[in-house]
């Protein structure tokens, strides 16, 4: 490591964000930066399409993000944030990358507040630093008051109240404080249950959590404990700490989202944990989304979780890695930076491992649920008592099951790398974070710069037009609306037509299989009707027991070829047709909107002004369609009966979770004395009805994720366009309140404009310089 190159670079990184708060400090002086009021005084309106970057707002916030950098170059800290939903297993992970329990697991949301978790060398044991639990404290002692007056029935009917929760409501009438040290894990899991507890009920309570008191990295807990896998390892320059994040909309609370997109802003790069069995749920679309936000500053990483619930008939690594990579993020994320894994393997695997390191067995299992989870997964679920004295095969069995949750390479490749190279992390987040900084500023100044220049008349005129073009943007989109409804309303039409067809085609390949000349040729059995009712079913009799065996597994076998190419099918021809409506609305867009944006950068430009206006882009990822998603969705897995005869089970389980129907033909199947009897009919029958069912469903669901992607994408669409027009009328209606001021006002402040943009250039300039040093030396480190 090149230690005394990576300390003048740190410290040109501190000087440029010290210039930086300070150039920050001068707009905030300035009387543009109080457009709010100003603009409220003018016209009688107030913008509420806040924040924009050099809003009153805005500039808080980008003076918080500046000063998040500051603190991480100081301390060199590499900030590695955790995303994803509440069932994707983050606490399992992240407890996997630390090699101890730091963090609880619970069927509920777990992260009301980030957590910082730093790995600091020699701290065995977990400890939780709390320095700033006044917010938590005036918050209880509402409660308090809340509670006194509070029918306890009503609250029991709000919200579950387990004993964790009877426990908090007992410190609430106390009026106990939160303690600001924790020490051992289960202090730990104490307090992070009660906050996350307190969530739900302030939200029972109608009280507002103080979730801005915690918006600075700073003010949040932090663990600090000794990361099992970089113990004894050689000390390196700067720290590794995981910041464990809240799921959009976690426990109830829609803000949360706004606060991830905040914290993941303000970190050094992310990691993912997506869930391999609902890689394209609606929550799971909302964390991409979000990290997708933070752009190529920020790089990213994802762990797809419960790989090992994978089957046969399941992507591979290669497929997921492609299928996340490409259609998913957008190219956002390289194939060689996705790891599917299983968190809660590793983290059983690598805790007995390092419980047998340390003190030679494992904790008893009756005390230590997790010794029983370890167990299970790693010898199998009748497991004795006794087998756990068996130290070498329990040792082994925990190198398998490490080896088969996959998780050593992301440890490798991943955690290792971030400790090793914390500071170049540390520096790269920061001249990522300036770069944008300097050129946002330099784009507001200018404009404001050129505002100050512009004929006052045509500054009004340029103010007017504006509000005739959001108007016409108004008009444009209800247009453009009627039109993607038609378009979505086309597609579905013609994808109900080729479902119709591929059923029609299924079941006529089934008819086809039941048919009495392919049954003989498939089983050498003649089918026989039965003597009493000539109109009665059709019936396969056998004589033996093995035989009818056979012929159910021939026609068993049969019937999957037919299923599972029909189903290759469909998901191929879905995902194309999709594909293409997701272009068709996103032309449809651009066409509508496209002649707004040209007259507006005319407009301005005209007027003097050089407008630097932004088009969205209509999010691709929101018609993307899981349809081997759709099919494990109708059809559910069915265990199969211990009776059942080998050799036969590969098959059968198939088409039982296609057909959702566990018996399939065994139901049909009648003993009487001798004879073994296969009611063909009723099969035939029981497998085209739930043709009927799946066919029904797919419809349905494609309708039902049409609808909320669709809808979803144009909202989005449509508010950053609004958005950007809003920025720049605000913009101008400043200015123009500037200009009505005296003469001697507006020349300070074009001096001082003009400061304040020699300053961002110079900023920029040296940033770039900065980064391009930084990525060299980040080469020359990589192995």
């Amino acid at each position: 490591m090149h230690t005394q190159t990576i300390f003048e670079l740190s410290q040109e990184a501190e000087r440029l964000l010290q210039l930086s708060l300070q150039n920050l400090e001068t707009l905030k002086a300035m009387p543009v930066a109080i457009m709010d009021s100003t603009t409220t005084a003018l016209t009688g309106e107030s913008n509420n399409v806040l924040p924009l970057h050099f809003s009153a707002r805005g500039l808080d916030a980008q003076q918080s993000m500046l000063n998040n950098e500051l603190r991480k170059i100081t301390r060199l800290e590499m900030v590695l944030a955790i995303v994803g939903t509440m069932k994707a297993g983050k606490s399992t992970t992240i407890n996997a990358i630390v090699g101890t329990e730091v963090l609880p697991n619970r069927n509920r949301p777990m992260t009301a507040l980030p957590t910082l978790i730093r790995h600091t060398p020699g701290q065995k044991e977990p400890v939780l630093n709390f320095s700033h639990v006044a917010p938590i404290d005036t918050l209880i002692k509402q409660l308090q008051i809340k509670l006194s007056n509070c029918d306890r029935g009503k609250l029991a009917q709000q919200l579950e109240i387990d004993k964790d929760m009877n426990a908090l409501l007992g410190r609430i009438e106390k009026g106990e404080a939160f303690e600001k040290r924790y020490l051992g894990a289960q202090p730990i899991f104490y307090c992070l249950k009660n906050l996350n507890d307190l969530v739900r009920l302030s939200q029972a309570l109608e009280t507002d959590f103080p979730f801005s008191e915690y918006a600075a990295i700073e003010h949040i807990p932090v663990i600090e404990v000794e990361f099992v896998h970089l113990a004894g390892l050689d000390a390196h320059l700067g720290h590794l700490t995981l910041l464990d994040t809240p799921g959009p909309n976690e426990a109830g609370q829609p803000h949360l989202q706004k606060m991830l997109a905040e914290q993941i802003s303000r970190a050094s790069a992310v990691l993912a944990v997506m869930d391999y069995t609902q890689l394209k749920s609606i929550s799971d679309e909302e964390v991409r989304q979000a990290i997708s936000a933070a752009g190529r500053s920020v790089p990213l990483y994802a762990l797809v979780n419960k790989f090992d619930q994978k089957d046969r008939n399941s992507d591979d690594e290669e497929q997921v890695r492609a299928m996340i990579s490409g259609t998913l993020m957008k190219g956002y994320i390289s194939p060689g930076q996705i790891y599917p894994v299983s968190s809660m393997w590793g983290y059983l695997a690598n805790r007995a491992r390092h419980e047998l390191d340390q003190r030679g067995k494992l904790p008893d299992h009756q005390s230590q649920r997790w010794v029983q989870d370890f167990a299970e997964a790693a010898l199998g679920r009748r497991w004795r008592t006794a087998d756990l004295d068996d130290i070498e095969h329990v040792r082994h069995s925990a190198d398998l099951l490490w080896e088969d949750s996959l998780f050593e390479q992301p440890i490798r490749k991943l955690i290792y790398a971030a400790y090793a190279n914390a500071s170049l992390y540390a520096l790269r987040s920061a001249s990522h974070k300036l770069l944008n900084y300097a050129q946002n500023a330099r784009e507001y100044l200018d404009f404001r710069y050129q505002g100050l220049t512009v004929a006052f008349d045509e500054l009004q005129l340029n103010i007017t037009r504006l509000e005739e073009d959001m108007a016409l943007l108004q008009r444009r989109q209800e247009s453009v609306s009627d039109e993607v409804r038609h378009e979505v309303e086309e597609a579905l039409c013609t994808a109900e037509g080729f479902i119709n067809g591929q059923k029609g085609q299924i079941q006529q390949a089934i008819s086809q299989v039941f048919s009495s000349d392919n049954l003989r040729d498939l089983t050498g059995y003649d089918l026989r009707l039965r003597s009493d009712d000539p109109a009665a079913a059709e019936l396969l009799v056998l004589e033996d027991e093995g035989q009818a065996q056979i012929v159910l597994s021939k026609i068993r076998s049969s019937c999957e070829m037919i299923l599972l190419a029909a189903q290759e099918r469909i998901s191929r021809e879905l995902a194309l047709r999709f594909d293409q409506l997701e272009s068709t609305l996103a032309r449809s867009l651009n066409d509508a909107m496209r002649p707004i944006e040209t007259r507006i950068k005319e407009e301005l430009s005209h007027a003097g002004f050089r407008a630097r206006i932004s088009f969205p882009a209509f999010q691709a990822s929101q018609l993307n369609f899981n349809t081997r998603g759709l099919f494990n969705d109708v059809i559910a897995r069915e265990n199969l009966p211990a009776s059942q005869v080998a050799g036969t089970s590969s098959v059968r389980e198939t088409v039982s979770r296609w057909l959702n129907n566990p018996g399939w033909g065994w139901d049909d199947y009648v003993v009487t004395h001798t004879r073994y009897v296969i009611n063909v009919a009723e099969l035939h029958d029981k497998i085209n009805h739930h043709i009927e069912q799946f066919c029904a469903q797919i419809r349905k669901a494609l309708a039902a994720q049409v609808d909320v992607s669709v809808t979803a994408g144009m909202a989005t669409f449509f508010a950053e366009f609004s958005l950007c027009l809003a920025g720049l009328q605000e913009s101008l209606r400043d200015s123009l309140a500037v200009r009505q001021q005296n003469e001697h006002a507006t020349r300070s402040l074009t001096q001082l404009l003009s400061q304040c943009i020699s300053t961002a250039t110079w900023i920029q300039e040296d940033t770039r310089l900065l980064r391009d040093d930084i990525q060299t030396l980040f080469a020359a480190e990589q192995p």
